[in-house]
C-alpha cells in the first residue's frame, strides 16, 4: 500500500512539473510573440514563393 501512495506521488510530481514546465514555455511564446515572428519570418515566405511560381489564370 505504501509503496502504491508514492507512485502516485511521484506521478503527481511529475505532472506538476510537466505542467509547470509547460505553463512557462506557452507563457514565453506568447510574452516574445513567437508565434508570429515564426510565421513572418519561416512560414511566409514559403508560401510567398510557392505561390509566385503557379501560373495565373485571368479568365472572367
Amino acid at each position: 500500500m505504501k509503496k502504491l501512495f508514492s507512485m502516485i506521488i511521484k506521478l503527481i510530481r511529475t505532472a506538476v512539473i510537466a505542467g509547470v514546465v509547460g505553463f512557462v514555455l506557452t507563457f514565453t511564446i506568447y510574452m516574445t510573440n513567437a508565434e508570429n515572428k515564426l510565421i513572418y519570418f519561416v512560414v511566409r515566405p514559403f508560401l510567398t514563393k510557392h505561390y509566385d511560381k503557379q501560373a495565373r489564370d485571368r479568365r472572367i
